[in-house]
């Protein structure tokens, strides 16, 4: 039963090259067979011998964008959603780059940042991603979601996060939250005709992956982990 359960799972995950941890436990998931998919933090740290190892695996390797004020907090293991709320809302205020050169640039900005992010995964890798995430989620913001969507097209990037059917797991603040803004996006996702799954959880909103497992509709899912998190690791390393 758990077999059969684990094809309609897309296990992936996230944060590679936050920090030498997430490095470390990834490609150690990844030599088990664990993953399939890796979201890459361009601007992180990671080595040659770890980008051959990427490479070298049979994992879907996805840009994992992030915006400039989330590199200066990318030290945290978990952050607070009401205190991620606030500095997001300010940052998007001031054009999530505020500095005098980039004044109140906005949705014109993060399209800048996140070519580049683009063009570096190519210049590291040697190809294209084979498909769009990001930090935090922050690509589900409306604005942002049609820029990601042109960057797909523009970079013939086939893949975005998303979720045709919706959020799965805790009604925790940040699974409404996305919810919300995956209506408003989701005819924007239909017209693009790019790929994407039935569903998505994060790892850290499932109470109790028994339950989940035996309760989880039958259609396409992608849970995303955080390798780096002790607890998740073990999870994974027990599940899948």
């Amino acid at each position: 039963m758990l077999y059969k359960k684990r094809k309609n799972i897309i296990l992936t995950a996230d944060d590679f090259g936050k920090s030498e941890k997430a490095n470390r436990n990834t490609l150690k998931l990844t030599r088990m067979g664990k993953l399939d998919r890796i979201s890459v933090m361009v601007d992180g740290d990671f080595s040659k011998k770890e980008i051959e190892e990427l490479l070298a695996s049979n994992a879907k390797l996805d840009i994992h964008f992030e915006l400039i004020w989330q590199k200066r907090r990318r030290n945290l293991l978990r952050d607070n959603t009401l205190r991620q709320g606030i500095v997001f809302l300010v940052n998007y205020i001031w054009g999530d780059w505020p500095v005098p050169e980039h004044p109140r640039s906005g949705a014109k900005s993060v399209s800048q940042e996140w070519e580049g992010q683009i063009k570096k995964f190519r210049e590291i890798f040697g190809r294209m991603p084979d498909g769009i995430s990001s930090h935090e989620h922050t690509h589900y913001f409306p604005p942002y979601f049609k820029v990601a969507l042109n960057l797909a097209k523009r970079f013939d990037m086939p893949f975005v996060r998303f979720s045709r059917k919706g959020f799965l797991g805790k009604k925790n603040s940040v699974n409404l939250i996305l919810n919300a803004m995956c209506c408003l996006d989701n005819g924007k996702f239909l017209a693009s005709r790019l790929d994407s799954l039935d569903y998505f959880a994060s790892l850290d909103w499932i109470e109790n992956m028994d339950e989940f497992l035996k309760y989880m509709p039958d259609s396409e899912i992608e849970i995303a982990c955080h390798p780096e998190r002790d607890e998740e690791f073990e999870i994974i390393d027990k599940y899948f």
